[in-house]
């Protein structure tokens, strides 16, 4: 078969949608990913019979395209919301970081700085020019919104952990969109957030979109490594595979830039400036607890002797023990190739998330851990500097007939499943027009 063959490469979620919008439209889909399992950063594995989700996720009220696509889908009726409680460690405390009058108590910073931290938060959520912000950083536009105090005490920790040497270099249209996407889960500004999840987490959609694929037609092919694209006269002709060549008409790249890069020609100037993209890894480490440490889905971490910045327990949104599960904790942690930690093996992390959960909460021991875990991606976080819009990669390459799905693209917004379902479903409108 060759007529009109499209191949996507990379079996994430914005991968399987491309190819579920394709096949639907009748074209001949083959899908490769080099993994044995499907779904990228939201692939799963299983925990006490049940798929657990490598990375913790979660859908705010704005994401529009992933809720479509649920619909669609017919999984309507197995998306949930239910409220998200966060709370801040810091000078050896737990405070509730949740709603207004939370920050009017929160100590550690001075009223005049809460009062300006509140400001802030309301004007972003109102904001939507982010391109003004596009010169400058991220820490001199918080420092000159909430202050010096309130930024060293929330803010610094955060992106210091997040971004390591290049925190004070992250734009400030990055930092402006986290704060409006989770605003947007506000029914009002004096209720806590609603954030939503699916039944059985993203393997839910996932396993949706693999079923429809394949009875539409498509192919999907895992444990398939492509080793080069075929761009002989600026067309696109094949990809080199693991399993042999497959030609195509179309190729869809849905992995990060530097897998992209590796597969281009090496003289390719197109490839160059997508080298000039960075990222950082991360490791994230999966706790099953016997009980839950706090009332929070959300802790951010503000302690030198704590080596993350924060922990998302997951359970407290998604109820896993309702199930007969375990309560479920998520720490992540960022680095860059240079860290140490890029080298350490997978038993360093877990000892440092269980060290720092003992500093935060006296009362966890180790009996409490049922299994830990960890997952590992070379290209978990773009750094995004100021400016960074122009070096995001258009949806078409330069190469007739290649395409790219990237998180970059989704600037100033930071990585979601709903924003790569929309890319995702751009490229195929596309693919479609230009077959």
């Amino acid at each position: 078969m060759s007529g009109n063959r499209i191949i996507i490469i990379g079996g994430g979620i914005s991968g399987l949608t491309a190819a579920w919008e394709l096949t639907r439209r009748g074209r001949e889909v083959v899908l490769l990913e080099r993994r044995d399992v499907l779904g990228g950063l939201a692939r799963s594995v299983p925990l006490s019979g049940k798929p657990l989700e490598v990375y913790y996720h979660f859908i705010c009220s704005g994401d529009r395209h992933l809720m479509e696509l649920v619909k669609e889908l017919g999984l309507a009726e197995k998306l949930r919301w239910r409220p998200g409680r966060t709370s801040y460690f810091v000078n050896g405390q737990l405070y509730p970081f949740t709603t207004p009058l939370d920050l009017l108590r929160f100590s550690p910073v001075s009223l005049t700085g809460r009062l300006r931290f509140g400001l802030h938060a309301l004007r972003c959520r109102r904001m939507t020019d982010w391109q003004r912000l596009e010169h400058l950083s991220a820490e001199q536009w918080l420092i000159d919104s909430v202050g010096r105090q309130a930024y060293e005490v929330v803010w610094r920790p955060l992106l210091e952990v997040k971004f390591g040497r290049h925190h004070d270099k992250i734009s400030a249209p990055w930092i402006w969109h986290r704060i409006h996407r989770y605003s947007q889960s506000r029914s009002s500004l004096l209720r806590p957030e609603r954030f939503g999840y699916l039944e059985g987490g993203s393997h839910t959609l996932l396993t949706a979109l693999q079923r429809t694929i394949t009875a539409q037609g498509g192919v999907i092919r895992t444990g398939v490594e492509v080793f080069s694209l075929d761009c002989s006269g600026q067309r696109i002709a094949g990809v080199e595979t693991s399993s042999g060549y497959y030609e195509a008409d179309t190729v869809i790249a849905a992995v990060p830039l530097p897998e992209l890069v590796r597969l281009l020609p090496a003289d390719s100037e197109y490839g160059r400036r997508l080298s000039r993209v960075q990222f950082t890894s991360v490791a994230c480490v999966r706790l099953a607890l016997r009980r839950s440490l706090t009332d929070s889905f959300w802790v951010n971490v503000n302690a030198a002797n704590v080596a993350f910045n924060g922990f998302i327990e997951y359970s407290n949104l998604n109820p896993w023990r309702e199930y007969g599960g375990s309560d479920i904790l998520y720490i992540p942690f960022y680095f860059d190739s240079s860290d140490e930690r890029d080298e350490w093996p997978d038993s360093r992390f877990i000892e440092s998330a269980i060290q720092g959960l003992r500093l935060i909460q006296p009362e966890f021991v180790q009996e409490w851990v049922e299994e830990a875990t960890l997952s590992r991606d070379r290209y978990g976080q773009a750094i995004c500097p100021p400016g960074f819009g122009e070096r995001v990669p258009a949806l078409r390459a330069p190469t007739e007939g290649l395409y790219v799905l990237d998180s970059t693209q989704l600037y100033p917004a930071d990585r979601n499943l709903s924003g790569m379902i929309g890319l995702a479903r751009s490229v195929a409108q596309m693919a479609t027009d230009e077959q």
